[in-house]
């Protein structure tokens, strides 16, 4: 697994991701694992909610999420 926290351009078709670009690289998504929200302590300076999402692409599995920043890349599963 490598954590990577890099931003990505991410095509959706009602909120499901298809295509994931990153590093000049297109990766279809073929599978939606798993879903879950992550919301920051609201006692916190930065409160934040992220929507994560596992996802089987054509470049293996990958950890996604959508916040204040926009689409980021989380991590890649070996």
């Amino acid at each position: 697994m490598k954590i990577l926290l890099e931003a990505i351009d991410v095509q959706c078709r009602e909120r499901v991701p298809l295509a994931i670009c990153w590093r000049s690289g297109v990766y279809q998504v073929e599978q939606v694992l798993e879903t879950w929200t992550y919301r920051s302590k609201w006692w916190t300076n930065k409160e934040e909610t992220r929507e994560y999402m596992l996802l089987i692409t054509t470049n293996g599995v990958m950890e996604i999420y959508h916040g204040t920043e926009g689409w980021m890349l989380s991590r890649i599963y070996d």
